[in-house]
């Protein structure tokens, strides 16, 4: 059967639309690079930049005690009660800070972590991040739920801040409380 010049020119518009539309499917899946947008386009795109927002002085994220990221004194000022132990979360090198015993009261984990930085740390969890200022840092902010929440600070551009607090009982705040002993540890670790 022979088809109509007009039928094979809406055939080929039609391939024409669907190969442009798997092309942008394609594109906005692979994750590549910036993307620029053909001529006669007014969608705009954001661009991509490793440049930091952050507005106070970088910080170094070497640190040979891991537990003076957050001094004894200020963890106690913060109503910890039980001495700064090191441990390592989730691959983190870092020190635990903690009121009551296991199960009880809080617990707050900072690290200095090299292994991530605060972007990163963000593009993982975009659906759940929240994006604050803390001391002109930039931080992401996952409220996991009433009882955790955990902070990435963009302190470095090799790592973040990393600050994980759980409050059993939801009281006080776990994100309130991440941001103090946050605020503690910017004291501390030394400018880059």
């Amino acid at each position: 059967m022979r088809q109509t010049a007009s039928e094979e020119e809406i055939l080929r518009k039609g391939l024409a639309v669907g190969a442009v539309l798997a092309s942008v499917l394609l594109a906005g899946c692979s994750g590549g690079g910036d993307v620029t947008p053909s001529a006669g386009t007014s969608t705009p795109t954001e661009p991509t930049t490793s440049q930091s927002a952050r507005t106070a002085p970088a910080k170094s994220l070497d640190v040979a005690d891991r537990c003076s990221i957050v001094t004894s004194d200020q963890a106690r000022q913060l109503g910890a009660d039980q001495s700064p132990r090191e441990r390592e979360s989730n691959g983190k090198p870092g020190c635990n800070y903690d009121l009551g015993r296991s199960g009880g009261g809080f617990m707050v984990f900072v690290a200095a972590d090299k292994s991530q930085t605060m972007q990163k740390f963000a593009d993982a969890r975009k659906s759940s991040v929240q994006m604050i200022d803390i001391s002109g840092y930039p931080t992401a902010q996952v409220a996991v739920d009433e009882a955790s929440c955990i902070l990435a600070l963009d302190v470095s551009d090799e790592g973040s801040l990393y600050v994980n607090g759980l409050v059993p009982s939801g009281s006080p705040n776990p994100c309130d409380l991440s941001r103090q002993f946050a605020e503690a540890a910017l004291t501390n670790l030394p400018d880059a």
